[in-house]
């Protein structure tokens, strides 16, 4: 299920001011063209670097060899801008990266050298995202102080480009700047097509088509997939089958170069996937297995083939078929292991598919763990969120097995996650919700009850209940105020029943039955009124109560007394804030050529889907978004539409087709990106009048009670107007 996440990055002890005295007049040290493309000599050394990632090596691994490649070639080119360039993202690259000391060293160099525009640009450029503001000073100023220097310009008008950030003036304006510098520069099409100026694009596919027409260089080959996507955006959707025609005369071209490199078979595939060639793409993939099969291209290739043809099952589908599924996943992943046995993620879909899967080993799952450990230790590249270790304690809690190793697993879990803020944290580069937890206090909260049981079941009371004081105080900070809220109510009182639920198991296991019957009602009695009682606390409740001699009927009283009340009754509709701003105009046009404004809302409820097809939680969504739309398409006062915001939009209409959707689909990348939209699935309800009242976040894969939700809201707005 996708959610936000957010996590608080300590703010570096520098001060702005000292930033800005940094940079004096500069000297010009080369003209802007020599900064525009390295050197055929080094664009052929970082060929070597990049190569590197088709060896089977484990990633980190993989990123120690690069980075010491990257140092050679500084020690023989010292002054290269494009090595420079590639030597920071080295060291950017990983979720451990120690982003702290590059800074640092970043800053260091720019002290050495203050006239250097190159040492600017590098210092500006890791502040990006930590200390944003400060970022755009200097480039800004570089751009006055250093005009040959084009770099900057790109800088800015990739930050104008960012929510919090976003200035589309300024972004064009720079945008412009760089490309009239380096009118052969390859770097900034994605962005061209983002922004999505109309007149800008179409220059772009009249400088882009005769350059990748008359050129050699295999590395040029991957930007024929930006082409494609620019010309996608400019045709009416009405003209897009036949430009899939001439896509395909592209592709014919292209596949009789014969030249079986990666870059030809990733072009291809990329070509075929934009005509809606199933069976081209398939063959280009297969081609890129059989050509590297230990390449982590083929890994992915190989793993999201089998998701796609063996989708994960619906929440509504009957027990026995998820139980199949978990099964057939365990004989994928036993082949996937023994092909790659240090691969991460064949560890991590065998551990889940244990967890849920009746009947599983305990030892299968040791023994899946182990595997997992050694290799996220020699990779270090799939990450979750909380760790997985966190799921093997609970599995270990529930079958009690290995009690005695579950504070181990929760402790590496919490120490993983402190690591990781600590080099991430919070980029300012995109708006977050207040209520938005970070990583590490979403991982506490799911981390804490199971050591807490775990200390109380392997007889340590006294750790035990430091760690539930650990959770009282937790919990005291996330205490609403009268005027929260719905959603920090909703936190809050999510957060108010795992503490309590904690303090009871714990309880339980002392055999202080009173204590834990109370924490256990207290747990259901703080609950958001109208969300469900989960079937384990329930039983547990009900299971004391009758130990202790209560009765029956007692029992549905009580049921009856928290059923009549609740502390968060106003935030009662579960997943979705009030939003009550309103809807900006738009001019957009969907998959059948019709143009939709704002107008074409106006007197209606309108309920928009915000989705893409590379997005898997939206995919799961999609469907029970069809099956709304049929309940309510004969409605005249209600209209369910969707907003699509992927980059390359000739995917969209072949994927409604094969899923056989029909609901209407807006083309609306640029449009989404304008309103902040960061995560998806989102869906928003919107009054006759305009105004976005209701945003939904997320789908937590229960199909009909999403449907039953959605249609409450729907009738909710309607009944304001």
């Amino acid at each position: 299920m996708t959610r936000e996440f957010s996590c608080r990055r300590k703010a570096l002890s520098l001060l702005p001011s000292l930033c800005l005295l940094l940079v004096p007049t500069l000297t010009r040290a080369q003209a802007a063209a020599e900064y525009c493309e390295p050197t055929p000599v080094i664009k052929a050394e970082l060929k070597k670097v990049s190569d590197v990632n088709d060896e089977s090596l484990p990633y980190a691994a993989r990123l120690d060899r690069q980075k010491k490649m990257l140092q050679d070639l500084l020690s023989r080119y010292p002054n290269d801008f494009f090595v420079q360039r590639r030597y920071q993202d080295s060291r950017r690259a990983g979720f451990f990266a120690d982003i702290d000391a590059l800074v640092a060293d970043s800053r260091a160099q720019l002290e050495k050298k203050p006239n250097d525009p190159v040492a600017v640009y590098l210092y500006a450029r890791v502040l990006v995202g930590r200390q944003t503001k400060e970022a755009i000073a200097l480039a800004e100023k570089l751009t006055q102080q250093s005009p040959e220097f084009p770099w900057s310009h790109l800088q800015l008008a990739e930050i104008y480009n960012y929510p919090n950030f976003r200035d589309v003036t300024k972004s064009k304006d720079h945008l412009k700047q760089w490309i009239a510098k380096c009118p052969n520069e390859r770097a900034s099409f994605n962005l061209v097509s983002r922004v999505g100026d109309k007149d800008m694009m179409t220059a772009a596919v009249q400088r882009l088509r005769p350059m990748l027409e008359s050129s050699t260089d295999n590395q040029d080959l991957y930007y024929w997939d930006n082409l494609w996507t620019l010309q996608f955006k400019l045709r009416p959707v009405p003209e897009h089958p036949q430009l899939r025609q001439e896509i395909a005369e592209d592709v014919k071209k292209i596949r009789a170069r014969n030249l079986n490199t990666k870059e030809w078979l990733q072009t291809l595939e990329a070509g075929y996937r934009q005509m809606g060639d199933k069976a081209g793409e398939h063959w280009a993939e297969d081609e890129l297995v059989r050509r590297a099969p230990q390449s982590d291209t083929a890994k992915f290739i190989v793993q999201s083939r089998d998701d796609e043809e063996h989708p994960f099952p619906k929440p509504e589908d009957p027990e026995a078929k998820k139980q199949a599924y978990y099964r057939a996943r365990l004989e994928t992943t036993s082949q996937w292991i023994t092909r790659w046995p240090d691969d991460e993620r064949s560890w991590a879909s065998r551990i889940y598919a244990l967890q849920a899967l009746n009947g599983s080993k305990n030892e299968d799952m040791e023994a899946a763990y182990n595997g997992y450990a050694k290799a996220h230790a020699s990779q270090g590249f799939y990450l979750s969120t909380p760790p997985l270790d966190v799921m093997v304690a609970r599995f270990y809690l529930q079958r009690g097995f290995h009690l005695e190793k579950v504070p181990a697993l929760i402790q590496k879990a919490l120490a993983e996650m402190e690591r990781r803020e600590k080099s991430g944290g919070v980029s300012d580069l995109f708006k977050r919700g207040e209520d938005v937890e970070s990583n590490l206090a979403y991982t506490q909260s799911e981390a804490w009850p199971l050591l807490a049981e775990a200390y109380a079941r392997t007889r340590q009371p006294a750790k035990a209940n430091e760690v539930l004081a650990e959770m009282a105080a937790a919990l005291k900070k996330r205490e609403p105020g009268e005027d929260a809220s719905d959603a920090k109510k909703r936190s809050y009182a999510y957060h108010a029943g795992i503490y309590w639920v904690a303090v009871a198991k714990v309880a339980d296991v002392e055999k202080r039955k009173l204590d834990a019957l109370t924490a256990y009602q207290t747990a259901m009695a703080v609950r958001v009124k109208g969300s469900p009682i989960p079937d384990e606390l329930n039983n547990d409740t009900q299971r004391l109560w009758k130990e202790l001699g209560g009765t029956d009927q007692g029992w549905r009283a009580f049921q009856a007394r928290l059923d009549s009340k609740s502390k968060f009754e106003s935030a009662e509709v579960a997943t979705w804030d009030t939003k009550n701003t309103v809807l900006p105009e738009f001019d957009l046009t969907d998959l059948d050529g019709r143009k939709w404004t704002l107008a074409d809302l106006k007197g209606k409820v309108a309920f928009i889907n915000l989705w893409a097809t590379w997005c898997g939680p939206c995919r799961m969504e999609l469907p029970y978004v069809q099956k709304l739309r049929e309940q309510l398409k004969d409605r005249k006062d209600v209209l369910v539409l969707t907003l699509n915001i992927d980059e390359q939009v000739g995917k969209v209409e072949p994927f409604m087709k094969e899923n056989k959707y029909s609901f209407p689909v807006l083309l609306g990348q640029a449009f989404a990106e304008a309103q902040g939209v960061s995560a998806i699935p989102r869906n928003w309800v919107v009054t006759v009048d305009g105004k976005v009242m209701f945003e939904g976040v997320g789908f937590d894969n229960d199909g009909e009670g999403w449907m039953k939700k959605a249609a409450e809201i729907i009738e909710k707005v309607k009944g304001t107007n």
